[in-house]
């Protein structure tokens, strides 16, 4: 790839003066180029304690709410074989699926919940108040945990009670939705959880291995799971620090939750996962089908708007421009977990920036690129 060594110096150049300012903390980028992995780079640690180690285009990251577009691949994948449709009520597959008011709620599609136009509230809470290590999580006082629970109106018996995703969907029960199904959009995370038992109860697997057989296996993401503990326990992968002092955080584990964004991969996965959307191997899923997933639905609301005016939700994509160009993104975050993937079609690139601390450098790293690449073209 010696016809872009240009363009990727300058990457690096920008990405180190970047750092300059960071210390103990790190980052991993990739970028594809003409569905090809042209680079893969880490800069800074992925860990500081007890001994500091690199990290690199390999290291294992959380990667929040980018695994929201694993489920939306897998359930159009269902749809490529007949065996739902997008437009389909979601009880005709989970009966028991409803909110406060289920003539309302027998109306909300599969396309619905993925576009996140359901009527459902942006703050439930359910899906991450879940997590084995919640307590952990909010721990700064005495009395945050409660505070937590109170802010979501949830108990601790009812987040007790959640042992299944079947648990969640039927949590929703006590949804009051907060405009008509179709007719606006809330980033609803928990939704995902429903999306996940859905296709369970549709193929009689678990989302983990339908995942798995078809998503992660072949495509070589072979360094891509839900499991927490075998994460935790490779040597390649990252903790995650929060502020000028570095405060480790809790690791992000939530196996129930895992659709909505615990999900774990690196940037040289992810850049695989871009060369497939970017080639479109009708393998995997049709191009008609990938182009469908990247329509806008609808647009998003105010403090989603990022580089315009029109950023817009598909199927688990955000829509927006760029100077002139579309882009395609998905990005994730949660304490000092930070991920982004971004496609510019029209450039045939794809980048995927990670972060193992708070802010917004994936973002500016992401725009530096695609700055580079539109220069060069």
């Amino acid at each position: 790839m010696s016809q872009f060594n240009e363009q990727l110096d300058q990457v690096t150049e920008y990405i180190n003066k970047m750092m300059d300012e960071q210390q103990g903390v790190g980052v991993s980028v990739a970028i594809v180029k003409n569905e090809d992995i042209i680079y893969s780079k880490g800069f800074g640690f992925s860990k500081i304690k007890p001994v500091t180690c690199a990290i690199d285009g390999d290291t294992r990251m959380s990667i929040q709410s980018i695994s929201k577009n694993f489920v939306a691949l897998s359930i159009m994948q269902l749809v490529e074989k007949r065996l739902i449709a997008l437009d389909d009520p979601v009880v005709n597959y989970l009966p028991y699926f409803r909110t406060k008011n289920k003539e309302e709620s027998d109306t909300i599609t599969i396309r619905h919940i993925l576009s996140h136009t359901a009527g459902f509230p942006s703050d439930l809470g359910i899906a991450n108040m879940i997590a084995p290590n919640i307590r952990d999580i909010f721990s700064d006082t005495p009395t945050e945990f409660q505070e937590a629970l109170d802010e979501y109106n949830l108990t601790e018996e009812e987040i007790s009670m959640v042992e299944s995703r079947e648990d969640v969907t039927k949590w929703f029960e006590k949804v009051e939705l907060e405009y008509p199904v179709g007719n606006g959009w809330n980033y609803c995370t928990d939704s995902y959880v429903i999306l996940a038992d859905l296709i369970e109860k549709v193929t009689s697997e678990s989302w983990e291995l339908h995942l798995q057989k078809y998503i992660l296996g072949p495509l070589d993401m072979n360094r891509t799971n839900t499991d927490s503990s075998v994460v935790q326990k490779d040597k390649n992968s990252a903790r995650y620090y929060l502020g000028k002092d570095k405060i480790e955080t809790p690791f992000p584990i939530n196996p129930i939750s895992a659709p909505i964004g615990y999900l774990y991969s690196t940037a040289n996965d992810l850049g695989k996962y871009l060369s497939f959307h970017l080639k479109k191997d009708p393998k995997l899923l049709s191009s008609g089908s990938i182009k469908e997933m990247q329509e806008p639905v609808h647009l998003v609301s105010n403090e989603w708007q990022f580089h315009s005016e029109v950023r817009s939700y598909g199927l688990a994509w955000f829509a927006d421009t760029y100077r002139g160009l579309k882009i395609v993104e998905h990005g994730g975050g949660q304490l000092a977990v930070r991920s982004l993937m971004t496609l510019v079609p029209e450039l045939n690139l794809g980048i995927v920036v990670l972060l193992n601390f708070n802010g917004t450098m994936h973002h500016e790293i992401c725009d530096k690129i695609i700055d580079i690449f539109i220069e060069s073209n």
